[in-house]
């Protein structure tokens, strides 16, 4: 029994042990479940957070990889961990080629750029970023290219990267160096436009003074009167040549081409060069075909072409010097070529010598001086004619040659005749009542006084309604209208005139300095039966108002 007993005992003891174990056991269960919760809400952070980092990293590397601008990532020894799609295509290489690459060692050295060098190993550790630094660095397939670099370090506890953002600029200061190139230019050409049109004042400054002074002589009065004429046809040049500019530029200028003798059309083009020719002692070499030599062109245009290409030979050779023109038939071709032995053009100068505001000569002591523009004219003129033009020079001292290439006619095409200046001499001398508009006194005061000189009966009015109450009361034959008035403009008062009972059959010319072709399509459109451009030459004027065909009805445009 007392076994028994101390069995039951031990049992008993064995019993509250497990039970103790038990116990134990459901404790540590609870804790281990408890655990297992932690770990599992621990998890799920985790995971939230390493989705988050790779929504991060796949958008970061988005941003790099759609950047227009190359980017590279460098590790602390300056080896390309990764780059951006825009520098593999810019520079002309794979990833494989890239990676893992130290950056001097890249493209067969072709990144080992001393400035590079200088801003990586000196200027970024000291700064941890730089902005907007340039290099410039000749690459084997791209050439030479003008880079803007930034940098920014980024530092970890174990690593460390560098951003390295390179940017070619290379365009934009290519385009920037143009720029400033054509504004020098501009600055250049209103200096030279002001010099220019200044320089024919002094001659007709001292022609006015030697015809004032009224003891100088016939001879020396002829003198001084041929040398305002030069002068002013000078200043009329220039202003014609700038006008005539911004027409082609803009693209409103309109050829009136017929079938053209060039042979005729290079002949008067010396004649009228001949003063200068004369003048310099130089030497006129010219050849022309003999049987002529036609194309479709413009006569104006194309007379310009040539007086242009000869005023520069002019103006670029010294005194005695050659000058040879020449016009030959080659092929399908009309082809004119002048050449000269003046200064010549050099080489840097030969690729822009047609680029508008370029000169040969820029210094102070140019013979004839210019605006530049002569051979920009000439080169869009040849152009629109479908031809084409080029120059050759050895070199400056060395002369050079111009070349015009024109598409030319058959043979059998006949050119229409050469228009010739109209002539008052043989027409019936006729008197005319007269009214001069202008809103410039002396315009006004001294082409009055040429009419009456002519024998016509002459008022004068300054604005637009003066204009209309003149005409009233005057009744003039013929009107000589200004187009920029005040009160009311030239093409209005020719309207209000045209309504005007007393003024049926009048003639009305508008005598202008606007003289482009839409101004002419307006003046027509508002009852103009001529348009004038100022400075107006009296020969064309007096043809004008004596001819009998210049009537309402029969419009003249000049």
């Amino acid at each position: 029994m007392e076994e028994l007993k101390a069995t039951e005992e031990e049992l008993l003891s064995s019993n509250e042990e497990f039970q103790s174990t038990n116990e134990e056991l459901e404790t540590a269960q609870e804790e281990l479940q408890s655990s297992n919760d932690e770990l599992r809400a621990r998890n799920r952070e985790l995971n939230v957070l390493n989705d988050e980092m790779r929504q991060a990293r796949d958008f970061a590397e988005a941003v790099v990889e759609t950047m227009r601008q190359p980017l590279l990532v460098l590790d602390g020894d300056l080896r390309i961990q990764q780059a951006n799609r825009a520098f593999y295509r810019n520079f002309k290489t794979t990833r494989e080629a890239t990676e893992q690459v130290r950056l001097y060692e890249l493209g067969h050295g072709q990144w080992d750029i001393p400035a590079l060098r200088r801003l990586l190993e000196e200027v970024l550790p000291a700064q941890a970023a730089f902005e907007d630094k340039e290099v410039t660095q000749a690459f084997p397939e791209l050439g030479e290219r003008t880079l803007r670099l930034n940098a920014q370090v980024l530092r970890w506890s174990d690593q460390e990267r560098i951003l390295l953002a390179i940017e070619d600029i290379t365009e934009q200061r290519t385009a920037l160096d143009a720029l400033k190139t054509v504004d020098r230019r501009k600055d250049e050409f209103l200096a030279m436009l002001a010099h220019e049109l200044r320089n024919p004042l002094a001659p007709i400054r001292n022609a006015l003074e030697i015809w004032r002074r009224g003891d100088a002589g016939e001879a020396a009065e002829k003198q001084a009167q041929a040398m305002l004429d030069r002068q002013l046809r000078l200043e009329a040049r220039l202003l014609d040549d700038l006008l005539d500019l911004s027409r082609i530029t803009r693209g409103t200028i309109v050829l009136q081409k017929q079938p053209v003798d060039l042979t005729h059309l290079v002949a008067q083009a010396v004649d009228d060069a001949r003063f200068q020719l004369d003048a310099h002692h130089h030497r006129l070499g010219l050849s022309l075909p003999e049987h002529g030599l036609s194309v479709d062109g413009d006569p104006a245009r194309l007379q310009q072409i040539v007086s242009n290409l000869l005023s520069n030979a002019v103006k670029y050779t010294p005194p005695g010097g050659d000058i040879t023109l020449t016009l030959t038939h080659d092929g399908q071709e009309a082809v004119l070529k002048v050449a000269d032995t003046g200064i010549g053009i050099s080489p840097e100068l030969l690729g822009s010598i047609f680029d508008l505001f370029v000169q040969a000569d820029k210094s102070l002591d140019r013979a004839q001086g210019g605006l530049g523009i002569g051979l920009t004219l000439v080169r869009r003129l040849v152009e629109l004619h479908g031809g084409q033009i080029n120059v050759r020079s050895a070199g400056a001292g060395k002369g050079s040659e111009f070349t015009v290439r024109l598409p030319a006619l058959p043979r059998t095409a006949v050119p229409a005749a050469p228009a010739e200046t109209e002539a008052t001499e043989g027409l019936p001398l006729m008197r005319y009542r007269i009214l001069v508009v202008d809103d410039n006194a002396d315009t006004a005061g001294s082409t009055a006084l040429l009419l009456q000189l002519e024998g016509h009966e002459v008022e004068t009015a300054y604005d637009g309604p003066g204009a209309i109450e003149a005409a009233k009361t005057f009744h003039p034959q013929i009107v000589l209208l200004d187009i920029g008035l005040p009160g009311l403009d030239g093409y209005e008062v020719a309207r209000r005139l045209r309504a005007l009972p007393e003024l049926e059959g009048a003639l009305l010319v508008a005598m202008t300095g606007y003289g482009q072709d839409e101004d002419r399509d307006r003046s027509r459109t508002a009852g103009f039966d001529g348009h004038l451009v100022k400075p107006v030459d009296l020969d064309r004027l007096k043809a004008l108002i004596s001819h009998p065909g210049h009537r309402v009805g029969t419009p003249q445009v000049h």
